[in-house]
């Protein structure tokens, strides 16, 4: 890797940002990835965009589907971020593998109980994001609170999970 790749790198491994998993679902068989590049676009319509690896196993059951699911996590969920970012190695079925519940609506497209919030989205366009990713910009069909008030977010900073108040 370049010295300027490797850089850009350490200093985008200072931003803190949430964590969130993308999952999709089509034919029966369901995908699921970690994206900290998740924001909102719109209010209206409430619209939101992640960037997805073209690597991602994820993208081509989105594509397929013309949905996606977003699960932002709460400090509980860190075993979710393991294995949807394939921390604790490959498994058949990231969703059965991370320990929490899973429900969908009007898309099909899979949602963590257990996060803190959720948006259920329609794909509206995609654009090349460099030569290796894709942003793909969905309208939210649907969206909700689950934790109460008080749960606090999954934070990744520094290559590492955080929660608010780490050092």
């Amino acid at each position: 890797m370049d010295d300027n790749r490797q850089a850009f790198r350490e200093a985008m491994s200072r931003w803190a940002t949430g964590v969130t998993v993308v999952g999709a679902a089509h034919d029966g068989r369901t995908a699921g990835m970690v994206a900290s590049s998740f924001t909102s676009v719109s209010a209206d319509p409430p619209t939101v965009l992640v960037a997805v690896s073209l690597r991602s196993r994820t993208l081509p059951v989105i594509e397929a589907s013309g949905a996606f699911a977003v699960s932002i996590l709460s400090s509980a969920q860190d075993q979710a971020f393991r294995v949807f970012a394939g921390i604790t190695g490959e498994v058949p079925d990231r969703f059965a593998a991370a320990g929490d519940d899973i429900w969908s609506l009007e898309t099909g497209s899979p949602i963590l109980a257990g996060s803190l919030a959720w948006f259920d989205c329609r794909l509206v366009t995609s654009f090349p994001g460099a030569t290796s990713h894709v942003i793909l910009v969905g309208e939210v069909l649907a969206s909700g609170v689950h934790a109460d008030p008080g749960t606090e977010p999954l934070l990744y900073f520094a290559r590492s999970t955080r929660r608010l108040g780490d050092t």
